[in-house]
């Protein structure tokens, strides 16, 4: 039985980024045997994030350094996983009740991430 493998291949930048100083230093401090699987399901990891949502992975790679705190990141991902319901409430909505024309997507200033955002990033 073979197993199917391909290797992936990253270079770290570190002397030019804040958060790849950050992620070589992580990566360091860990035993060299276990860099392979935390290498590999920080990669996955990312990649999921990216299905919730395109721009989380670049995001919260950007904010990653070592002044960061962790309450930083937890408000980033609460305020773009207050998933919203796909429609309003149609279910409930009396029969008898006209329709109502859907109202036109919120400004990206006035997101639901925008709002639970505001006032927590650094400057």
């Amino acid at each position: 039985m073979t197993l199917d493998r391909r290797k992936v291949l990253i270079y770290l930048r570190p002397d030019i980024s804040a958060s790849e100083r950050f992620a070589d230093a992580k990566i360091e401090a860990h035993h060299r045997g276990d860099r392979g699987d935390m290498s590999r399901t920080a990669l996955l990891a990312g990649l999921a994030l990216g299905e919730v949502d395109s721009r989380l992975p670049s995001m919260l790679a950007a904010l990653l350094a070592e002044d960061t705190k962790p309450e930083t990141l937890r408000k980033m991902l609460a305020s773009f996983l207050e998933i919203q319901p796909a429609s309003p409430a149609l279910a409930a909505a009396p029969a008898a009740a006209p329709a109502k024309a859907p109202e036109p997507p919120a400004p990206v200033s006035e997101s639901v991430s925008a709002r639970n955002l505001a006032g927590s990033l650094p400057d």
